[in-house]
């Protein structure tokens, strides 16, 4: 069960991340101010035909004067968005560009997640002075929608920008021709942005109510100035595609549904990926049956590690302890770390377990010593190469004695992982799909497969290895519990309370060992023989924590003393008619 929550717990954190551009949606800021527009639109001649299904054949014949001959071309692009339906979306189809009669070079290009835009123009070339003539044909599907009560008396209604609010030329004149289905009714006309009261004025030169053909002719415009038009038509409204969200998730789910369905699919099948890599590392824990003593032919460390499939820097402070239990070393603290002997040589060491033995590297003989200062660089570096030798000594051994096996993927269950979690992060600040819940796909398989995370989930251990396990978890019992059915009955052996503290150590239990044997003896604990004076707890007994910390504070020290020289050494809309208000927003520009 903890497994199924933190997998729900990670899987929802990487969705809320994915969710980044929605939280940041309108929030870009005030734009800066544009550059001067250097052309003039002398001619805007725009032609929409729209048919019974709704959908509608645009045709613009923009001139353009180019007084400067710094510029590759112009520049459209189109709103997605309706500000009188927020699951409404206009998409550009089919554009074809021509300049002068002749073809030219565009791009189609989307900015933002809502905008179409045409980049027309060779980024190699400049355009000639004078005038040009472009002609940019295109069709935008489903344009007629259910008529607005308040603003018309037909089923059906054509609310569109012919003239969108973004072109950033100034324009001469324009003449803008609409046929519709049927005949237009209920028409109303601005120039300029909002109502009538904001500013913007009904168009002066309009032909055509009534009829199923509209004329609307304008003199000069300027620039960011739209023209809008609203006719009610008497037919049904076509069937129209939109999309369940509103335009603030279309970066985060797209604008397609079944595409979004698809990405879903994919992230289960990914999620049941990651959930069969992280059962196949799965171990059941066996029964722990009470052990009064630890397994022969292994130390401390071998033990913590079938225990945990883990080995840290406690285990080799356990290992020390435990080889100083057996006479092999000498423990001496000063006011500066510790300092460690070698007491008998290869006769101190004998009989030990080989990965306890495998430390006398760091000695070189009897009666050698080897100081562990806090602040000593070079205590460090020796420290830090005979842990790391030491942890995979450790390893080794487990692995040669068919203790543990590799377990499904190894290692690299683990690092998928951890790039499903970094995949998911790079998605959501670049995106470059345009639709951040792919994310959804890394991120499935990373929550489901976090447990690979877990220290030793690149192994597992065979059927020898989980029975040292249960024999192992049975001694741990022994040293962490305090509850009647698990005394240890010191009568007779108080030694091996220090006998075992080093097991204690490993087991990270210590503490409860100490406590243990305070209850079953009503005693304080004695300490080591290896220790001289200075950890007494504050009844006059043993602190074996205090000393453990000192001793394991003294080697972290030491390490980061080398490590900090490594370092520095490497360093939506409202309703009613309004001017800019319908579909087509958009506008363009010279690039």
């Amino acid at each position: 069960m903890r497994r199924i929550i933190g997998s729900l717990v990670a899987f929802g954190v990487l969705a809320l991340i994915l969710l980044v551009p929605a939280a940041f949606y309108g929030l870009e800021g005030d734009a800066p101010d544009a550059a001067e527009e250097p052309t003039t639109i002398t001619s805007y001649v725009a032609d929409f035909t729209v048919d019974d299904d709704g959908s509608m054949d645009v045709v613009e014949t923009i001139t353009v004067d180019f007084p400067v001959y710094d510029r590759h071309g112009i520049f459209r692009f189109f709103d997605r968005t309706d500000p009188n339906d927020a699951h409404l979306r206009y998409f550009v189809e089919d554009a074809e560009v021509t300049m002068d009669g002749e073809e030219v070079q565009f791009e189609e290009l989307v900015e933002d997640g809502r905008y179409d835009v045409l980049k027309i123009g060779d980024p190699d070339s400049y355009v000639a002075f004078g005038e040009h003539v472009y002609e940019i044909s295109y069709t935008m599907p489903a344009v007629l929608t259910d008529g607005d009560e308040d603003e018309v008396s037909t089923p059906s209604q054509f609310y569109w920008n012919l003239i969108p609010g973004g072109w950033q030329q100034d324009i001469q004149e324009s003449r803008l021709t609409v046929r519709l289905p049927a005949a237009a009714e209920d028409v109303q006309c601005l120039v300029g942005w909002g109502e009538e009261s904001d500013g913007a004025t009904p168009c002066r030169r309009i032909q055509g109510e009534g009829t199923q053909t509209i004329t609307v002719t304008t003199g000069p415009l300027d620039d960011q100035t739209p023209v809008t038009l609203l006719a009610g038509q008497d037919v049904p409204t076509p069937e129209v595609d939109t999309l369940p969200w509103t335009p603030r998730f279309d970066r985060v789910f797209g604008t397609s549904v079944p595409v979004l369905v698809i990405v879903i699919g994919i992230a289960l099948l990914l999620a049941c990926a990651g959930t069969w890599l992280a059962w196949l590392a799965h171990e059941k824990e066996p029964r722990f049956p009470l052990m009064y003593a630890p397994p022969e032919g292994i130390g401390p460390a071998q033990a913590n590690y079938i225990l945990t499939e883990g080995v840290n820097r406690q285990a080799y402070v356990a290992t020390l302890l435990h080889a100083a239990e057996h006479g092999a070393v000498d423990l001496q603290r000063h006011p500066d770390g510790w300092t460690i002997t070698d007491k008998n040589g290869a006769h101190g060491w004998a009989g030990l377990d080989h990965v306890t033995t495998g430390i006398a590297s760091l000695l070189s003989g009897p009666g050698t010593s080897f100081v562990a200062g806090r602040k000593d660089v070079s205590a460090g570096q020796r420290l830090k190469t005979e842990i790391d030798g030491f942890n995979s000594q450790v390893k080794a051994w487990a692995s040669s004695e068919g203790l543990v096996v590799r377990a499904g993927m190894g290692g690299f269950g683990g690092l998928l992982v951890l790039l499903g979690f970094a995949a998911v992060i790079a998605i959501a600040i670049w995106n470059p799909l345009g639709i951040t819940a792919v994310g959804l796909i890394p991120a499935a398989f990373a929550a489901a497969g976090v447990p690979l995370l877990k220290t030793g989930a690149a192994t597992k251990r065979t059927a020898a290895g989980r029975e040292l396990w249960s024999r192992i978890g049975g001694f741990k019992r022994i040293l962490s519990t305090t509850s009647a059915e698990e005394r240890f009955d010191f009568a007779g052996r108080k030694e091996l309370y220090t006998a075992y503290i080093p097991w204690a150590v490993a087991f990270d239990c210590a503490d409860e060992w100490a406590k243990k044997y305070r209850i079953e003896t009503g005693e304080e604990p004695p300490a080591p023989a290896y220790f001289g004076a200075g950890y007494v707890a504050g009844g006059g007994g043993f602190d074996v924590d205090s000393m453990v910390d000192d001793f394991d504070s003294t080697l972290g020290s030491a390490i980061s003393s080398y490590d900090a020289t490594q370092r520095s050494s490497s360093s939506g809309g409202g309703g009613g008619f309004s001017g800019g208000g319908g579909g087509g927003g958009g506008g363009g520009g010279s690039w």
